[in-house]
């Protein structure tokens, strides 16, 4: 079985949780082949991606370029007026940029329906005063700001709560799951009506966290593609909030309607309470399972040898036959053996990476079963 067809299987196991009906939206993509960190996204590969996903389509922005955002700009409108109504465009500025109030009213007028922000890549904390003009043209238009809320800036808690509270009916969605400040805005995120959180996040632990402490409404499902795959981070999603207990409304919200809304300028109409850390069950072996996966992808990320931990997760693999969730551990060792033959591939980096992660999902939410492999 090649790695896609491993892939696919693993998502159309989690998408049979939802509607076959329902239109589902990522909040998070990039189209650019400007970005210092070498990685491209075309936006013929981000269509294709999202059709192999059966997805209704994406949010698209310019990823990073140095040398300004304008023609970037240009660029995502018009992929987004030929996409067919399947691409969202999302304008970015650097906030310190002379230009950038000028830049942001020229493309909602032009229809950019969001405003995507990075403080890393632009080196500014969400208390720069640069911000306030902006936030208060997107709520005026309703549209939110996407704020990367990843690695590699300090917590950005305080500064999202106090945005949200000044500027009226301001929307923010902090990506990645908030994972810069998960620990602070989680348990508070239901007393601030404005603030939003994004599932493109590769770590499942992470997603879980979120899906704990924040009510579901308040969460939209995201790839970051290209730097995840919708199949990939659909899975790792989908997951853990069914195991959550989340209701098919519930469900709705975060693959679809939340963000819908939230880019026509609506919030939820209504808002449930988060399921609270109690719904999170494990069994010891599952756990050794995942951390030595986890070590796996890390290793792969930094681009160093995997093997050793993930010789450790497949022999972990390993059970009686009167295990719990023994069908789980089969599944992972299929996918693992499926996998070992492509490591040191870097045509296949990306798949053996994706196929890892929904491992580590299914590690941590063995009650939902694995599809036949």
């Amino acid at each position: 079985m090649d790695l896609i067809e491993l892939l696919t299987r693993w998502y159309s196991h989690a998408r049979r949780h939802l509607p076959a009906d329902l239109e589902i939206w990522d909040a998070h993509s990039h189209t650019g082949d400007m970005d210092p960190d070498g990685v491209i996204g075309h936006v013929d590969e981000l269509l294709n991606a999202l059709g192999e996903a059966g997805h209704a389509g994406a949010v698209v922005a310019s990823n990073h370029n140095p040398d300004g955002y304008q023609e970037a700009n240009d660029r995502i409108l018009a992929e987004a007026a030929v996409s067919e109504g399947r691409l969202i465009p999302f304008l970015r500025v650097d906030p310190s940029d002379p230009g950038a109030v000028t830049e942001v009213e020229r493309c909602l007028q032009a229809g950019a329906r969001g405003i995507k922000l990075h403080p890393r890549a632009e080196a500014f904390d969400l208390e720069h005063s640069a911000l306030i003009p902006i936030a208060r043209l997107a709520a005026a238009a309703g549209a939110p700001l996407l704020f990367h809320a990843g690695q590699g800036i300090p917590s950005l808690g305080d500064g999202a709560v106090q945005l949200v509270d000044r500027v009226e009916n301001l929307n923010v969605i902090l990506a990645h799951c908030a994972i810069s400040d998960l620990a602070y805005l989680g348990p508070i995120a239901g007393e601030h009506p404005g603030i939003f959180f994004d599932t493109s996040w590769w770590n499942i632990t992470d997603i879980i966290a979120l899906m704990s402490w924040v009510p579901p409404q308040r969460i939209v499902y995201a790839s970051d593609t290209p730097y995840g795959h919708p199949m990939m981070s659909f899975t790792i999603t989908l997951r853990p909030a069914v195991d959550a207990g989340y209701t098919a409304e519930q469900l709705t919200a975060v693959f679809s309607t939340t963000l819908t809304g939230l880019v026509a300028g609506r919030r939820p109409g209504r808002v449930d309470g988060a399921p609270g850390d109690d719904f999170f069950s494990h069994t010891s072996g599952l756990l050794r399972v995942h951390s030595n996966l986890h070590g796996a992808v890390v290793r792969l990320f930094s681009g160093q040898d995997p093997t050793q931990p993930l010789a450790l997760a497949r022999l972990a693999c390993n059970v009686r036959s009167d295990t719990a969730h023994r069908e789980v551990y089969e599944a992972i060792a299929t996918t693992i053996d499926a996998i070992e033959p492509h490591l040191g591939d870097g045509d296949h980096s990306r798949l053996v990476a994706d196929n890892l992660l929904v491992c580590t999902a299914a590690a941590l939410t063995p009650d939902l079963g694995v599809p036949e492999l």
